[in-house]
């Protein structure tokens, strides 16, 4: 499990952390770090990028991720969301990127924001 020096957060839960980022696009689907800490972020592929945590939790209780605050002509019709995750093992939260169709698709020339609440503790 995590163990760092985690700031005060008030919850009825034990043991929660907050993990938040910002990310940079180019037009090639490459992703860059921009803000946030205790993570690393793969490029887009197939419309996902995975966020790579520095360290193992319990369990995920919370997930969103957005676009903006830069966005480029047409990647306001795109949508972020979480595909699948493994904060327990592979560290790993995977984010997918749709069109208002339904296609996969990835931001270029923007940005985007995520954060993570996770459970760093299997006390209850």
């Amino acid at each position: 499990m995590a163990n760092r020096d985690f700031k005060d957060v008030q919850a009825l839960e034990r043991e929660v952390k907050i993990i938040a980022g910002r990310v940079s696009t180019d037009g090639s689907s490459q992703n860059t770090k921009t803000n946030g800490a205790g993570y690393s972020v793969g490029n887009w592929s197939g419309g996902v990028a995975i966020v790579t945590l520095e360290d193992k939790y319990s369990d995920l209780l919370f997930a969103s991720a957005q676009l903006g605050p830069e966005t480029t002509t047409g990647e306001d019709n795109l949508i972020l969301g979480v595909e699948a995750h493994d904060v327990n093992g592979a560290k790993t939260v995977s984010f997918n990127c749709q069109n208002l169709s339904g296609a996969d698709a990835a931001p270029v020339n923007s940005a985007w924001t995520f954060m993570l609440v996770l459970k760093n503790s299997s006390v209850t």
